[in-house]
């Protein structure tokens, strides 16, 4: 497979992802964000941290949601998936403590899943992770250069606890 195409960089990405309703976003939009976090060499924090500090309060709750689903998923190294974990949870204070009736209502019929729901959001990627799967592939993420999280030395449930936490 191809070498991760670098079109956009992360930020600009992750600001045309989010200012729109997330089931508004493209495919290969959402792909290549979820490539670059899984597996870019770029420090994504000091971009993350900037993208959302200056996004409004909706944009900045889909941005924190994307960055919390996307880095659970195994393909990402340990040392970066805690990282980015740590990046999450210093925004925790965004998650509301009420949720809309609507959010409640898509939540309760499981047409919004949990992630989505916790961070106050309407919308979710649901409909579209089911393309991005095949890039979190050991196949995938095989025929890349550079570390992934099937590459990590400990085993992933070992070395990452809360990958599959909800």
């Amino acid at each position: 497979m191809p070498p991760l195409e670098a079109t956009d960089d992360f930020g600009t990405l992750l600001k045309g992802v989010t200012r729109h309703e997330l089931r508004q976003a493209s495919t290969d939009q959402l792909a290549q964000l979820a490539k670059q976090l899984w597996y870019g060499q770029e420090d994504l924090l000091p971009v993350l941290n900037s993208t959302v500090a200056k996004s409004r309060v909706t944009q900045r709750k889909r941005a924190l949601y994307l960055v919390d689903r996307l880095r659970r998923f195994p393909c990402v190294p340990s040392e970066k998936a805690l990282k980015l974990k740590a990046f999450v949870s210093k925004w925790s204070s965004v998650k509301p403590t009420n949720h809309s009736r609507k959010a409640g209502q898509l939540y309760a019929s499981h047409q919004l899943d949990k992630l989505a729901f916790e961070w106050g959001l309407n919308e979710d990627v649901s409909p579209q992770m089911k393309d991005l799967l095949v890039f979190q592939t050991r196949h995938y993420a095989a025929s890349l250069d550079g570390p992934t999280g099937y590459s990590d030395v400990l085993s992933p449930r070992s070395s990452r606890p809360d990958q599959f936490e909800s």
